[in-house]
């Protein structure tokens, strides 16, 4: 039997690609702005703490 390499019919992620995508952007529109705000503005203490932990763990 030939089988053809790249078919999208033989390629689940084919078939929910639609549905994934609609969730996503449904999940999306649920997230709070001020949190991605806190961790951007987090971001140099995160540097800070990332630097001084030479790269090791830190509390973030």
């Amino acid at each position: 039997m030939e089988w053809p390499s790249r078919s999208p019919d033989l390629n689940p992620i084919e078939n929910t690609d639609a549905e994934v995508r609609q969730y996503l952007l449904e999940e999306w529109d649920k997230l709070d702005l001020d949190d991605f705000r806190k961790y951007v503005e987090s971001m140099p203490d995160r540097c800070r703490a990332v630097i001084a932990a030479n790269g090791g763990h830190t509390k973030w």
